[in-house]
């Protein structure tokens, strides 16, 4: 491996600096020939960018794998967790003796269609059953949790440990030299070439990433589908319904990716040393445009989005948007269960005219009143502000990363230090975006993820507390207990790793956190 390392990175001593890329335009000039004499004066930002790039991979790499470690390790406790035990014993306590309980289940069960009566004996198994207390279900589902949170990690790191060799392989072999080189090529086979045709070969060379991205992660993703999801009993696509899955996304990035790319182009050059305001305008006003057609026109190309049928829960719904000011036009129901028996809910929409989506499985998974409570924390997110606050800071994000962008546009050293070193052509400007986006600008990113993961958790919290306040707090409970039930969440997941993968908090955070809210009310 060393030796091989000494070759690529053209050293003759392992940790010489500079390193260099294999494949760089000296050494392999474009229509061949002999390599170039090319002499660069060597800066700080070209001495150390490669090298502080694979230590700063390789030390997010080690620490992250350190992480999975210890939550695999508690993935092997087989004993149930006895904060998780005190709490849900409190919520069957408080629940024991509820009349109508039994009578919700009636009703919805009457509702079911021939389909639904005809599952098979195992999904009967695995449901949830209404009335009967939850500590024993999540006793009993304790066991199925570990060994799927394990499944899920264990691919994960496997995941994650391929994509870091890939990102250094590509990295110190000069893939991005050489992706330009052949892009190049294949328009200049049509009549073009380098200096005029500059975004129909980004086009291309995008296009290429495309094709390579989706044939590397097929495998994976197919796996993770069609071996962990169903070996758990949560996938239910089949074969045809994935693969027509994965090309309706993969036409789709690109019918609209590729022109938003070309136009981000020419707006750089077009827009002089302030490119980056005209950038941020444009990535805004796109923003609004995908969040107005996304919800009509793509989303329901995956999947059938049908009214929720007249009736109680239907009008409970509008009264608690009417309640909370909430401009709702439209409830659908959306048929999530063809790909997969986890649940969820969402809302989208722009201005005033908002939509909520429940998912098919989450009617049959719990009952009427948690739904209304479930809704009450989604909308609290919108009551609080958290959709505008986090719509906002993905604006700042996007304009101060553009800026920042602007001063290293011209660092000719940082391109000459990829392999970009004949200095009689120009540097593509979307190897300058890829380079300082996934380079200089993969710590800033990193530490930003993680202060957005602390912030998505304590905005979930505020709208447990919003629904809580509406009067919902014991439903809402029992609703995120058989959530959790249905879905094998992680019941005892390490504090590190939860801290700094889970956008949610754990349950027993949640459930805790929401007693505790009752008590003070009391």
């Amino acid at each position: 491996l060393f030796s091989r390392l000494l070759i690529i990175t053209g050293s003759d001593k392992m940790f010489g600096l500079p390193w260099t890329p294999y494949y760089t335009q000296s050494r392999f000039p474009y229509g061949g020939g002999d390599p170039l004499d090319v002499q660069h004066e060597e800066t700080l930002l070209s001495t150390y960018v490669i090298a502080a790039t694979v230590i700063f991979s390789m030390t997010v790499f080690t620490f992250e794998n350190m992480l999975d470690r210890r939550q695999a390790k508690a993935y092997l406790k087989t004993d149930f967790p006895s904060e998780l035990e005190t709490t849900v014993a409190k919520i069957d306590a408080e629940k024991k003796g509820t009349k109508n309980d039994e009578k919700v289940v009636e009703d919805k069960t009457e509702e079911k269609t021939e389909e639904k009566k005809e599952e098979s004996a195992a999904d009967k198994k695995n449901k949830v059953d209404k009335l009967k207390p939850l500590l024993p279900q999540l006793r009993e589902k304790f066991e199925k949790s570990q060994l799927y949170g394990t499944d899920k990690l264990k691919f994960s790191m496997f995941s994650s440990t391929f994509d870091t060799f890939m990102t250094m392989l590509s990295l110190l072999c000069g893939d991005a030299v050489y992706g330009w080189d052949i892009s190049r090529s294949i328009v200049e086979h049509y009549g073009g070439s380098e200096k005029d045709d500059e975004i129909k070969i980004t086009l291309v060379l995008l296009g290429l990433l495309s094709i390579w991205s989706a044939l590397l992660s097929l495998p994976f993703e197919w796996y993770s589908t069609f071996r962990i999801e169903k070996k758990h009993g949560f996938n239910k696509q089949t074969s045809k319904l994935f693969f027509t899955d994965k090309l309706k996304s993969f036409l789709l990035s690109n019918i609209i990716g590729l022109p938003v790319a070309a136009l981000v182009l020419m707006i750089i050059k077009w827009g002089g040393d302030y490119f980056y305001i005209y950038i941020w305008a444009f990535m805004f006003l796109f923003s609004v445009l995908m969040m107005t057609i996304v919800p009509v026109f793509i989303m329901p190309l995956f999947n059938k989005y049908e009214a929720l049928k007249d009736g109680d829960l239907k009008t409970r719904i509008f009264a608690l948007a009417d309640t909370l000011k909430y401009p709702l036009t439209n409830l659908f129901v959306m048929d999530g269960s063809k790909r997969s028996s986890h649940s969820n809910a969402f809302m989208f929409g722009f201005g005033k005219n908002k939509r909520i989506v429940l998912f098919d499985t989450l009617m049959d998974q719990v009952e009427d009143e948690e739904i209304i409570a479930i809704l009450g924390h989604e909308l609290g997110h919108w009551a609080l502000g958290h959709t505008w606050s986090n719509f906002l800071i993905t604006q700042i994000y996007t304009g101060v990363a553009f800026y920042c962008f602007s001063l290293f546009y011209h660092a000719n050293d940082m391109y000459q230090a990829f392999g970009f070193d004949d200095p009689s052509r120009p540097v593509p400007t979307i190897i300058a975006l890829l380079l300082f986006f996934q380079i200089l600008w993969a710590p800033v990113d990193k530490a930003l993820s993680f202060v957005m993961t602390l912030f998505s958790r304590h905005n979930e919290f505020a709208a447990d507390k919003f629904s809580s306040d509406l009067g919902n707090s014991k439903k809402l409970q029992t609703g995120l207990c058989k959530i959790s039930l249905e879905n094998l969440g992680a019941m005892c997941p390490d504090p590190l790793y939860a801290t700094y993968h889970y956008s949610h908090p754990p349950l027993v955070e949640r459930l805790s956190a929401m007693m505790e809210l009752d008590k003070k009310k009391e």
